[in-house]
Parts: structure tokens; C-alpha cells; sequence
């Protein structure tokens, strides 16, 4: 926090530490009888009056008290980040439960989000390094029926996956020619979700200038890389675990963020944009939109054998969280997933000599 003063910081720190412990706006008065500080309470009501100025604290509706904004938070994460540290009995705790989940790899990675919720109190995930990274080779479509395609998608290296969607219109048999090649040549090369990411681009312009036939195509291949797929490899646990927490008391919330991680798509879309990062991010609400809710937070990682960062895992819940506990949590499964995927890899290379 080197960029408030000293006084600052503290009053600043003890105010997160305050409202994190009880979800309510904190007031001078509350500071004051706590006894830690040595001011007045005109000088700690001068104080919050500044860092409200700053952007660091926000007034609630009428409440005499303030709760910290995101740019408090901020703040205070850059902080923590010089030092984090785990309870080793945490530490045995994971290294038991993933040595226990089973000889497939998605025990793990359901073991894995079982962890991360149980540790945090909040929503724990696991994005398995295939969901974020399959590449599309070729794409088909065929008619099979009014309002009827069969598509016939191709992934690297050579998965063939076929389904029929329903396309609300009839398309004839040259306009499915026709966009299976323009597809096919376009996006071939491109993991999936960068494709439905131009995709998205494509159809707002295309509508814009008013190309009906070109609108259509695109429609269609929407249709055909909808994230499914995808979902079906991200793994999530303890959404309910949200409906403790004071900030989702709202019914309307709930169900908007309960829809949000059962389509699993949004989370997806989020994840791939910090899959580069080295080390863990914590994102905030104003920084990305979670779940259909600013309200919520999220500290991710990634993992995966060796130096091979594939995949991604984390927690979700609200910026008002026990940061100095949540975030060690969340880099020590990312650690131990990664030397238990690591050890899997090692085992498929030995030689079967015995």
C-alpha cells in the first residue's frame, strides 16, 4: 500500500480486515473503540474521508459506515502477494485426497474442485487442459431435415465429432456447401474458443451491414461450436455455498449466477483470458464481468505437467473474501495437480519391461 501514507494504510487494512470478518460497512466509531489506533476519531473520520476521495472506500446507500471498493482491494492483494503462506496440515490434507481420487484423471479434477470449495468457502474450479486448448481442422454441414444439419466437425488431431441442431430455417444445399468451405478455410488452426470468439465479431458486423446470406452462415456455425463441448470438461463445486454470503441475498442474483455456472460457458471465456499469466491473478469485479455479476471475484492459476500451463483452476466468490487464506489455497492445488499430472505423464513413458 506504498502509495497512501502510513496512517492510511492501517486505517485502510483494518477496515478490509473488519468488514471481510462481518460483511457490514465499518464506521470511525467502530475503528475508534477497536483501540488499535492512537487518533482521535475526528482524525480517523478525516482519514476515511480521504480515502473515500481516493476511491479506496464507498458509503452504502445511507449507512454511517464504508465498505472497501475493488481499488482497495486491489491495493491490498498486490500487498499480500510478499507473503503467503499454507497450514502444512492443509498441505496433507490435499496430498491425501488426490492421492485417494481414483486412475482416471477427471477423479482428479473433480477431486480437485471439491478441494478448492471446501478450503475457501466459495465456488472452487477446475478447467481441464483439453477444454480451453482443442483446435478445430474442418468443419461440415449437411442437411438432414427441414429445419435439420448435421454437422461433422473435425479437431486436431483428427477427432471426428458429429450432432444434429436443430436451425430454426431451412438452408439449402449449396449455402451449406458454401459455408462449410469458408469455414473450413478460415478457422481451420484455431482453437474453439477463439473461433467462437470471431464468431460473436462476425455475426455483430455482418447484422450491422446487413449481409442476410453471410448473417445466416454465421448463425449457423455459432449453432454448430455452441460451448458445450467445451462445459463438458470444466469441472465446478459449492455454487451453493454462495447463498451464505450477505452480498447474494437477492433471489434475482442467485439465480442469474446459479444459470451462469451451470452453462459453464462464461467462465470459460473468462479463464482463457488469463491462461498466459505465470502466476495466480486475482480478478475483481469491475475488471470482468463474473457469472452475470460484478459483485463477484475470482483467484486463478494454472497448471499442468512440467512448465506446460494448460489448464486452469480457481475459486469464485465475493470480493470480501480472507485473501492471506484463499489465495495460498488456490496456488497449492495448482502445484499439486500439477506434480500429480506430471507423475502420470512420467508413469506413460516408462518402458512396460517391468
Amino acid at each position: 500500500m506504498s502509495t497512501l501514507d502510513t496512517r492510511s494504510q492501517a486505517i485502510l487494512k483494518e477496515i478490509i480486515r473488519v468488514h471481510v470478518d462481518t460483511g457490514k460497512p465499518v464506521s470511525s466509531r467502530t475503528l475508534f473503540k477497536s483501540s488499535r489506533f492512537h487518533l482521535s476519531p475526528a482524525s480517523i473520520r478525516n482519514i476515511m474521508a480521504d480515502l473515500t476521495d481516493g476511491g479506496y472506500l464507498a458509503q452504502p446507500h445511507t449507512s454511517a459506515g464504508r465498505v472497501p471498493t475493488d481499488r482497495a482491494y486491489r491495493l491490498y492483494i498486490d500487498e499480500l502477494v510478499k507473503n503467503r503462506r499454507i497450514h502444512v496440515g492443509v498441505r496433507e490434507q490435499v496430498d491425501s485426497d488426490l492421492a485417494s481420487a481414483g486412475p482416471e484423471v477427471t477423479g482428479l479434477f473433480q477431486t480437485a474442485s471439491r478441494l478448492l470449495s471446501r478450503l475457501s468457502g466459495e465456488v472452487g474450479f477446475v478447467v481441464a487442459p483439453d477444454a480451453l486448448h482443442t483446435v478445430l481442422k474442418t468443419l461440415r454441414f449437411l442437411s438432414v431435415a427441414p429445419g435439420k444439419v448435421l454437422v461433422v466437425q473435425v479437431n486436431e488431431p483428427d477427432v471426428v465429432l458429429s450432432r444434429v441442431i436443430e436451425t430454426g430455417g431451412d438452408y439449402a444445399a449449396r449455402e451449406l456447401d458454401d459455408a462449410s468451405e469458408r469455414f473450413s478455410r478460415e478457422y481451420a488452426g484455431r482453437t474453439l474458443d477463439d473461433v467462437r470468439r470471431r464468431l460473436l465479431d462476425e455475426v455483430t458486423e455482418q447484422r450491422a451491414a446487413c449481409d442476410r446470406m453471410l448473417a445466416r452462415a454465421l448463425d449457423l456455425a455459432r449453432l454448430a461450436l455452441d460451448a458445450r463441448e467445451g462445459e463438458q470438461r470444466v469441472y465446478v463445486d459449492g455454487a451453493s455455498k454462495l447463498l451464505d454470503k450477505p452480498e447474494f441475498s437477492d433471489v434475482e442474483s442467485l439465480k442469474k449466477i446459479f444459470r451462469a455456472f451451470d452453462e459453464k460457458a462464461r467462465l470459460l471465456d473468462l479463464v482463457t483470458r488469463y491462461l498466459d499469466a505465470r502466476e495466480t491473478c486475482v480478478v475483481l469485479g469491475s475488471e470482468a464481468s463474473l457469472a452475470s455479476d460484478p459483485r463477484l471475484s475470482a483467484v486463478l492459476t494454472s497448471y499442468g505437467p512440467g512448465e506446460r500451463l494448460t489448464g486452469m483452476l480457481g475459486v469464485i466468490g465475493p470480493a470480501r473474501r480472507e485473501y492471506p487464506r484463499v489465495i495460498p489455497v488456490v496456488e497449492l492445488l495448482g502445484r499439486a495437480l500439477s506434480e500429480r499430472l506430471e507423475s502420470r505423464e512420467n508413469r506413460r513413458r516408462e518402458p512396460n519391461n517391468g
